[in-house]
């Protein structure tokens, strides 16, 4: 019999997981997760790790709180690490406790893992602290519905007469009964107050109104679900303390299509800087059966990589063979760019040459500059493909070690999920390709479309768009490129 951790994955920026549920999540065999637990967490996940989704929306349930519970101890019969994946923390409104009572009855061990709660959290990012020296001395925080989508039994008349922040959770629906309940139990219509959408997400909204007129301001403003609602005078403070809202690009969707399914190190910066992040698999990395051979090192004095994709590629078919790093003593090593320089470090490899532009031609000339080699003491590491002309006439051996296997049209067109963007980030021209076939160059003209070099500009210059091109091609510069609009 397996153990489940109940763990808490937090109000929705997946940053905020905890260390604990974070390493759980790394090392589960199953993963059983809600709908508000933040997708981007599951790239966490191992890659045989089963993944069971048991989400619940108002009267849309994937599964009935019993079923769920029944799950768990079957998934615990099957697996020795099962991580239960819960938004905000496991036993605010979480229903946590039903489950560990469930598991418990059954025999099954399990672990707590708490995590941040959207009552506190969420109002940390919206710029209310829930508690203030001299405004409020504790808060109360309360679900808004009951069982049957009705409005909770509340006390109001306590509510309406203390000094406490008052927090109404899944209540969005129900704004207006509770205004109209609080004013009627004596709570001043000035009282500050607020409604938060998306709580800790680049979508968060935020509504905010005296008490008596929160209602009406949310009909001329309607946001949507998953929503809070607080109640207090340290409302008042979020002018001065909403820090998330402030942040450079919060506003700005951005699209980052790719090749592979290894997260672009471009989406962590841009949502720590505010933004909505959004990336598309546009091709799925494969390696080529049999394409590598220990034969391809004879006689070869420099070792040239023009990705990180080829340095994966080529040590697992040398790792395949039964050899390591020492093979390649006296050979010189060549990278294209920073990027595919730190691959080869986590292989324990240092690159010899790095051009001082990221791209093939740069690379060529550099080892044709450098190192005086003859074109056949080098091998060139590549994806299947075209070749550039540079290595052509250097003649260069060429090791075509894996392909960019295109995903379909439908897909990256479901990956894109019919948003709009504010901005498009392009690191190859495949990506531009793929985007531009799956979802038609007119949506990538509505975008302000940014490359990371020339090829990958003058692949978008040939479906009519004008790119804002990183003026050195590696990932940081086209970050901040991206970051200052190209001034």
């Amino acid at each position: 019999m397996g153990k489940v951790y109940l763990v808490g994955a937090g109000p929705g920026d997946p940053g905020l997981i905890t260390v604990k549920g974070r390493r759980l999540l790394e090392n589960a065999d199953c993963i059983v997760y809600d709908r508000l637990a933040n997708p981007r967490l599951l790239s966490l996940a191992r890659e045989r790790c089963r993944l069971i989704y048991v989400g619940k929306a108002a009267s849309r349930h994937t599964m009935k709180q019993e079923e769920i519970n029944a799950l768990l101890v079957h998934c615990a019969a099957e697996y020795e690490t099962v991580v239960r994946l819960k938004g905000g923390d496991v036993y605010v409104f979480g229903r946590g406790g039903e489950e560990g009572l469930f598991l418990m009855e059954h025999g099954v061990e399990f672990e707590v893992v708490p995590g941040i709660s959207s009552c506190t959290g969420g109002l940390a990012y919206a710029g209310i602290p829930i508690t203030h020296r001299g405004l409020s001395h504790g808060f109360r925080v309360v679900t808004a519905h009951d069982k049957d989508d009705k409005l909770t039994k509340l006390d109001f008349a306590s509510m309406a007469h203390g000094e406490e922040t008052l927090v109404f959770l899944m209540g969005l629906s129900k704004v207006g009964e509770i205004a109209a309940g609080l004013l009627e139990a004596g709570m001043p219509m000035q009282m500050p107050a607020a409604v938060i959408s998306h709580a800790t997400l680049p979508s968060q909204q935020i509504v905010s109104a005296p008490l008596g007129e929160l209602a009406e301001t949310l009909q001329c403003r309607p946001l949507s679900s998953p929503a809070l609602i607080v109640v207090g005078k340290v409302v008042s403070l979020r002018e001065n303390l909403n820090f998330f809202e402030k942040l450079p690009l919060f506003g700005r969707k951005i699209l980052i299509p790719h090749p592979g399914r290894e997260s672009s190190p471009l989406t962590e910066y841009f949502e720590g800087l505010g933004a909505k992040v959004t990336e598309v698999c546009t091709g799925e990395i494969r390696g080529i059966p049999g394409a590598f051979s220990a034969e391809m090192l004879d006689g070869i004095k420099c070792l040239a990589f023009s990705s990180k994709h080829g340095v994966d590629a080529f040590f697992h078919g040398l790792f395949a063979l039964g050899k390591d790093v020492r093979s390649l003593a006296g050979i010189c090593i060549a990278a294209v760019g920073s990027a595919t320089a730190d691959r080869l470090f986590s292989y324990g490899v240092h690159a010899d040459l790095i051009p001082s532009e990221f791209h093939s031609d740069a690379l060529c000339e550099t080892i044709r500059r450098k190192t005086g080699f003859a074109g056949e003491e080098v091998l060139f590491v590549k994806v299947r493909g075209s070749l550039s002309p540079c290595f052509v006439d250097f003649g260069v051996h060429v090791a075509e070690l894996y392909e960019n296997h295109p995903m379909e049209e439908e897909s990256i067109r479901a990956q894109a999920r019919g948003e709009s963007y504010t901005d498009m980030v392009f690191s190859c021209s495949s990506a531009v390709h793929a985007t531009a076939k799956a979802l038609g160059a007119e949506v990538l003209r509505k975008s302000r479309c940014f490359s990371i070099g020339e090829k990958t500009s003058e692949t978008l210059r040939t479906y009519g768009i004008m790119p804002i091109q990183a003026q050195r091609a590696d990932l940081q510069t086209l970050a901040q490129t991206v970051m200052t609009g190209g001034k």
